[in-house]
């Protein structure tokens, strides 16, 4: 057997990122290995994508893969078409797909279908399927889209180095780098800026935490104030500096870029809580930046089984994040960290406010980072792994 693969996603930091410890294991056994993002175009019928599937029908072609690794949505769908129009691809080469989150759920009847119709198409072309939720399980049971049915997985995502993210204390310098001090306590999102990640949502949720807690510690002072006065005593700035304190101590850390980072920049401005959002870019170590933070956060609408999640999980951290499949599977309630109702601002600032004045914290942080054992990446490899290895095995070299 011909032993050459082609393992594909949407961008080069997605392959750098995520696909880096398979393409090693790979070529440990002695594949000669191809890894590249294809040119992809978020509108499904664009010109780009058009011409994208047609140029790599040709290369998959010419360079003779026997095997074909998918990942992500619009890559996904554009690599298995330039397998479907070509009959030689269509028998020659074992496509394997990666879903890492259906973009839809499936109570949205429109863009369920938008998006479902090519993963419809394409599952005729794929021979093994793997899923990365229970909620995407369903669907792909469902609707069908693996050639056959018995071949789809479920997997603990694509697996996360525990070595580089576990709980450690923060060094002064690094507070001082990300703009912390000692004392504060820091929510962080580390998310690129899109409609999907849902920045406008958190920013009101914050928004409305802030206004409560500053009412409820005016209502602290004035009840302080009362006392003193049945007690004779008349300086009350101390009450009031910690008030203040305590307002001032809550921040928000935005690690990430993207298209809608300005027009949130000027969002927070509007809602007057610029002084308590940092917005760092974005970071490289994030290691670093979780040990400077009491918390995480995510507002996404729709996730597979999201990273940046596991990754502050992994650190300690408890997560405050939107009741969606994704979040769901990673999250259990109140043991290391809380769901609140997607869209829901109100819950959200509850959420924020649970955690900075609740024992649950350090109950969290507990819970957390041994949950993230069976997403590592010294488990999840091997059993990936072993997926390939188990059709590669069986399969004859050329399909009907």
């Amino acid at each position: 057997m011909n032993k050459k693969i082609f393992i594909t996603a949407s961008t080069e930091s997605h392959l750098k990122h995520f696909h880096q410890p398979y393409i090693k294991a790979f070529e440990q056994e002695g594949w000669e290995v191809i890894a590249k993002a294809l040119p992809v175009s978020k509108r499904f019928l664009s010109l780009k994508n058009l011409r994208s599937i047609w140029s790599t029908s040709r290369f998959i072609q010419e360079e003779g893969f026997t095997v074909i690794s998918t990942h992500t949505t619009l890559a996904g769908i554009v690599a298995r078409l330039a397998v479907l129009i070509n009959k030689k691809n269509r028998q020659s080469v074992l496509v394997f797909h990666t879903m890492h989150g259906y973009l839809f759920r499936d109570d949205q009847y429109l863009k369920k279908w938008v998006y479902l119709i090519p993963e419809i198409l394409c599952a005729a072309v794929t021979d093994v399927l793997m899923v990365m939720n229970r909620e995407d399980l369903a669907i792909a049971q469902k609707y069908r889209l693996c050639r056959n049915r018995e071949h789809i997985y479920c997997t603990n995502g694509m697996g996360i180095d525990l070595a580089l993210f576990h709980p450690m204390p923060p060094s002064e310098e690094q507070r001082k780098a990300f703009g912390l001090k000692d004392g504060d306590f820091t929510l962080v999102y580390a998310a690129e800026f899109s409609k999907r990640k849902n920045h406008r949502l958190l920013l009101q949720g914050f928004a409305k935490a802030l206004q409560e807690l500053q009412v409820q510690e005016s209502q602290l002072l004035q009840k302080s104030q009362q006392l003193q006065e049945l007690q004779g005593l008349q300086n009350s700035n101390g009450i009031q500096a910690v008030v203040s304190s305590r307002c001032a101590r809550l921040i928000l850390v935005l690690a990430g870029d993207g298209a809608l980072l300005e027009e949130m920049k000027a969002l927070a401005k509007d809602l007057g809580i610029s002084e308590h959002v940092n917005f760092l870019g974005y970071v490289t170590d994030m290691q670093a930046l979780y040990s400077c933070c009491q918390a995480a956060v995510s507002t996404s609408r729709i996730e597979g089984l999201p990273f940046h999640v596991m990754e502050a999980i992994g650190c300690g951290l408890p997560v405050i994040a939107s009741d969606i499949k994704g979040h769901r599977e990673l999250i259990a309630h109140q043991k290391n960290g809380l769901l609140f109702e997607r869209e829901n601002a109100v819950q959200l600032a509850s959420g924020i406010l649970e955690l900075y004045n609740s024992p649950l914290l350090e109950d969290c942080k507990v819970n957390g980072s041994s949950s993230m054992k069976m997403y590592s990446i010294d488990n999840v490899l091997p059993s990936i792994m072993q997926i390939y290895h188990k059709h590669i095995s069986t399969w004859g070299g050329m399909k009907e």
